[in-house]
């Protein structure tokens, strides 16, 4: 059986993520956790979307975004798990740099498909004194809401650091597949990196 790379909910959360950054919000500063997640949207918005761009340009732009609101590096150990102990470093630095190249390659495809679905942004939950849950809908144009709730982190300034679409942890999620794909391939970590090299085309 071929090892999936991209769980089902994982779609959703692609398709999500795009929504959630093209969606125009009123500028402001971004004083706390909520209004970082709104003032994503209105810095994406006229780079992200533009019709007439490449999809290289749309990935070069979508990578520069990606690593200033996201803990990239973070994310990446996380979804490496218990398998990021047994990597050496020549594995570590190559799946770091795959797992960018992935998500960069997974949403920036998604910029295009924009067709105005809104995006609400509600009430901040404190989880402890670093992560603060930022809530947030997402209406589809038909009118179904689901629920998308951003984990942000309060360092130097905000980045985050999971996304919770209906609940369930995208972090969490991507960690079991990549998970999957390495015990399929035996335990081995070059398992995980011969996949992620032909998704990405490396």
């Amino acid at each position: 059986m071929r090892p999936k790379l991209i769980h089902h909910r994982y779609f959703v959360f692609i398709t999500l993520l795009a929504v959630c950054l093209v969606f125009p919000q009123l500028s402001q500063a971004a004083d706390g956790p909520d209004d970082f997640i709104r003032t994503v949207g209105q810095n994406a918005i006229n780079s992200l979307t533009n019709k007439e761009i490449t999809q290289d340009q749309r990935e070069e732009r979508f990578r520069k975004m990606l690593n200033a609101k996201f803990e990239v590096k973070l994310l990446a150990r996380f979804t490496l798990g218990r398998f990021w102990r047994r990597a050496n470093e020549e594995q570590k630095k190559e799946y770091t740099n795959l797992f960018e190249d992935f998500i960069v390659k997974a949403y920036a495809a998604r910029f295009a498909d924009y067709k105005g679905e809104n995006f609400v942004v509600g009430k901040i939950r404190n989880i402890n004194e670093r992560d603060n849950l930022v809530q947030s809908e997402v209406v589809l144009t038909d009118g179904r809401k689901i629920p998308v709730h951003w984990r942000v982190r309060n360092g130097e300034e905000f980045k985050v650091v999971d996304v919770l679409v209906e609940g369930v942890s995208m972090a969490i999620t991507q960690r079991d597949e990549f998970s999957s794909i390495i015990n399929q391939s035996g335990g081995k970590i070059d398992g995980l990196l011969v996949a992620l090299r032909k998704k990405t085309g490396k």
